[in-house]
């Protein structure tokens, strides 16, 4: 194992393009010494020499990577990038974000923090943050109004670049900007400490931004504002003093105009407006001939014309041309500014100065992230292992806090990226909507100053490895901290490679932590699981260890192995002897494809792994447990493997004392039943005959209980069965009933009805046409006067001849299903037609179904 020392200049281009990275998903290439799976399906060994033909391997890679994206496996980026959001780092990056000072630094962390690729990298931003905390420390760091005035103007950059014109907005950006750049080299420059050597050599970029660019800025456009002045050239000047004249002696001509047109009652009121770019008076139509001019327009009710004067048509033609002449000067103003801030270089001095900024920001948030967690910078080291057994501990994190349960302790997050808070920052306001849970979030517990005072809230974990370890098992009780564990690992691992100081150490004991190009993790429920295809949650978990173990293989080169696995109870969700071998096999092919390994787990297999020596370089770490009080302390222990503890955690978090109690018996038979497969014939087994004769006499008596209230409840269902009958032919009858009494209801008062219409007419011709409209809708009479229903069409029509009329022909009337008709061998009844069979209808009412002929129904109308 080496120590990597921080050493080397760092230019801020490698920042951006890691950011980049992360934000598009665009995979890294390998080197060509990586372990590759070759398509004719053969693993490489991994002792093979480098004498092999490179041009066959990188080949091989090649096809590899074809093949797996046509079949859509992930590549160890895909997986490196969902292991980071399990550990939560998007949630970690905003807590940094939050100390940013401008946009920029927002920016540079949007989405995420940006990671060091290569070991050389991550040192220099470890090297950078901790400049940044002395700056702050023992200079008095980095005031948030040094970068007042900072923008993002690299969108204005590469436009002026194409041959674009600045406004005069974006060049006031330039000049706030170069004047940030300006006192930001001068805080860092000012101490004479070599500690701040790296903050010095990032900031070397500032220099490049001409001196007088601010200053000749400033004099020609008005900042803020960004609208040219007077004195940025003498032909500006003196167009816009014509124009200033020109206009004063054409309002006061108008304005002269105006009163006399208003005394006149040619005008409403003395006023002047503007149409058509040129001043005129309003005035009313009728009286447009009373002045000499020119109309330009009139109003949308045509009682008004604007006319503009003829002694001001010169007036108005001189502001029009002056105004053209000005444009032309303000144009040719910005763009000699738009020239000097391009310059020689194509923009790129101060392209270069703004991205330092960026980079500045981010290396003060990080310091002031580090201050106010109470974190202290871990010595980043590069390990070679052979067979993946480190030489010794490369992992060594004495009292770590998990950051992110850190932060509802400690006092509230600032709001980051201030400085130029104007411009559009995607995502920028979540944090305010997430007032409300914050609030939440602090009355849920206390905050405290210091890392060192929520000692109580956020119980510390000694994560040391010991030395030639590169498989940890950790045991334990659930709730006992054990995942929380791996994730505060994780986290470590990629706080260390983006830079960050750790919470970890204290007292004066140092920090340790590899350097790592992958972290790969299986955290259980805490994932979102594939399951397409039908697959379930094992099998789904079953193919993610398999993706794992693959790129493990493919990240390995030259016996170095540069990924850490993270694994959360490995083999779960089957037959508890099948998962245990299956998790004690995973582990071991784990351990020998990567820098180290750390797995949660309940199997007794996986705890022997190191007891048995069998395992070289595995070791156990247990999660501890208090049995007085019943709860975990949240504390490792290294070298033990601990018991779950389920059942006394499930009575100590309320479960009912019988449940407890069974649990316990049934577990104690397991453990003697376990001891009886090995040969162990100690244990009385007399219990558990009384036990089991305890537990039938219970279910008989259980089946005799169930079997009683069956009995019961087949009485009751009868009876209700026999009560629903009757109460149904109740109604039936009571709705025939009402039918009936409604129907000669009718019949009465259309009786009635017609006998006073007949009564009323003397001849017979009268009384024929007094029937017919007595007919409901459907009926007619017949020759011998009878009602019958009528065909439709069917009625009288005069005879060509001058007799008497004939009956017309028409279609016959016939009710659809569904249909509510009278029936006549119901007594008239109203009733639902279900079926019409030809000459037959099937009618219902209420329960009673039956059959009729179809010339015994009739539409319902009242007579």
């Amino acid at each position: 194992m080496t120590a990597f020392a921080v050493t080397g200049a760092a230019h801020v281009s490698w920042m951006l393009r890691i950011s980049s990275n992360a934000a598009s998903g665009r995979r890294v290439s390998r080197p060509a010494t990586s372990f590759r799976r070759g398509t004719g399906g053969r693993n490489r060994s991994l002792g093979a020499t480098l004498t092999d033909d490179v041009s066959r391997r990188e080949q091989l890679e090649a096809e590899d990577d074809e093949t797996r994206e046509e079949e859509g496996e992930p590549t160890a980026e895909d997986l490196d990038a969902e292991a980071r959001d399990l550990l939560q780092w998007p949630e970690l990056s905003a807590q940094v974000r939050a100390f940013t000072a401008t946009t920029l630094g927002v920016r540079a962390c949007t989405p995420t923090l940006p990671l060091g690729a290569t070991p050389e990298e991550s040192a220099t931003l470890l090297a950078e943050t901790t400049a940044a905390a002395t700056l702050r420390d023992v200079h008095g760091g980095f005031p948030r109004d040094v970068f007042e005035g900072t923008k993002d103007v690299r969108p204005w950059i590469a436009g002026a670049a194409r041959g674009r014109v600045l406004s005069g907005s974006s060049l006031a950006d330039v000049a706030t900007t170069a004047a940030a750049c300006a006192k930001v080299h001068a805080l860092i420059h000012a101490p004479n400490d070599e500690a701040l050597e790296p903050l010095r050599r990032l900031a070397a970029p500032l220099v490049g931004v001409p001196e007088t660019l601010e200053r000749e800025i400033r004099r020609c456009v008005m900042i803020p504002g960004g609208n040219v002045l007077d004195d940025a050239s003498d032909t500006l000047a003196a167009i816009r003093a014509e124009r200033r004249e020109t206009e004063r002696e054409l309002r006061a001509l108008l304005q002269q105009k105006a009163q006399h047109m208003q005394k006149k009652n040619f005008a409403e009121r003395a006023q002047i407006v503007i149409r058509l770019g040129r001043e005129c008076i309003p005035i009313k139509a009728g009286a447009q001939s009373e002045m000499d001019g020119v109309v330009l327009d009139s109003s949308s009710t045509g009682q008004t014309v604007f006319k503009e004067p003829a002694e001001a048509v010169p007036l108005n033609n001189r502001i029009l041309e002056l105004a053209t002449e000005e444009d032309a000067e303000v144009e040719r103003v910005l763009s000699a500014l738009t020239a000097m801030v391009v310059g020689d270089d194509g923009g790129a001095s101060i392209l270069n100065a703004t991205e330092a900024m960026a980079a500045l920001d981010l290396a003060s948030a990080r310091a002031s992230h580090a201050m106010w967690l109470g974190a202290r910078p871990a010595e980043l080291v590069v390990v070679s292992s052979e067979s993946g057994v480190c030489l010794e501990s490369a992992v060594r994190l004495p009292g770590m806090q998990h950051p992110l349960l850190l932060e509802r302790h400690l006092p509230k997050l600032p709001r980051g990226g201030k400085v130029g808070e104007e411009e559009t920052v995607r995502g920028f306001d979540e944090r305010e909507e997430d007032g409300e849970e914050e609030e939440e979030e602090e009355e849920e517990g206390a905050r405290f100053q210091s890392r060192a005072d929520a000692r109580e809230a956020v119980v510390p974990v000694d994560f040391v490895v010991p030395p030639s370890t590169s498989l940890v098992a950790i045991t334990g009780p659930n709730t006992g901290g054990k995942t929380a564990s791996l994730k505060a690992l994780g986290l470590a691992l990629l706080m260390a490679r983006a830079g960050l100081h750790i919470p970890a150490g204290g007292d004066g004991e140092p920090s340790r932590v590899p350097w790592t190009r992958r972290v790969l993790a299986d955290l259980g429920d805490a994932q979102s699981l594939d399951l397409d295809g039908g697959l379930s949650t094992f099998s789904a978990h079953l193919v993610r260890l398999r993706r794992i173990l693959r790129a493990c293989e493919d990240e390995t080169c030259d016996g170095t192995r540069s990924v850490v696995v993270l694994l959360d109870e490995p083999g779960g969700g089957t037959d508890p002897a099948e998962g245990a071998a299956l998790a004690a096999a995973v582990l071991r092919a784990a351990q020998t494809r990567s820098l180290l390994t750390v797995a949660t787990s309940h199997y007794e297999e996986v705890k022997a792994l190191a007891e048995s020596g069998s395992c070289p370089g595995a070791a156990n770490a247990a999660v501890e447990f208090d049995a007085e009080t019943l709860r975990p302390t949240y504390r490792l222990l290294w070298g033990e493997f601990g018991q779950s503890n389920a059942i006394s955690i499930a009575a100590g978090l309320g479960l009912a004392p019988e449940l407890v109690e069974a649990a316990e018996k049934r577990w104690r038979r397991a453990q003697r039943a376990a001891a009886a497969a090995t040969g162990d014939t100690s244990f009385d087994d007399a219990d558990d005959i009384q036990e089991l004769a305890d537990a039938l006499e219970r279910e008989r008596e259980t089946q005799e209980r169930r079997a009683g209230e069956a009995s019961l409840a087949l009485d009751r269902a009868e009876d209700l069965h026999a009560e629903v009958v009757e109460r149904g032919a109740r109604l039936l009858d009571l709705r025939t009933r009402l039918a009936m009494e409604a129907a000669e209801t009718r019949a009465k008062e259309g009786m009635e009805e017609a006998l006073e219409l007949i009564n009323l007419v003397d001849e017979r011709e009268e009384l024929d046409e007094v029937v017919r409209g007595l007919m409901p809708p459907g009926w007619t009479l017949d020759e011998r006067g009878d009602a019958v229903p009528a065909d439709e069409g069917e009625g009288t029509e005069d005879d060509p001849d001058g007799g008497p009329g004939r009956l017309r022909s028409r279609r016959r009337w016939t009710p659809t299903v569904g249909e509510t008709v009278v029936v006549r061998q119901l007594g008239g009844a109203e009733a639902e037609v279900v079926e019409i069979d030809g000459a037959d209808v099937t009618v219902r009412l209420g329960g009673l179904v039956t059959r009729t002929p179809l010339a015994g129904v009739s539409p319902t109308s009242k007579f």
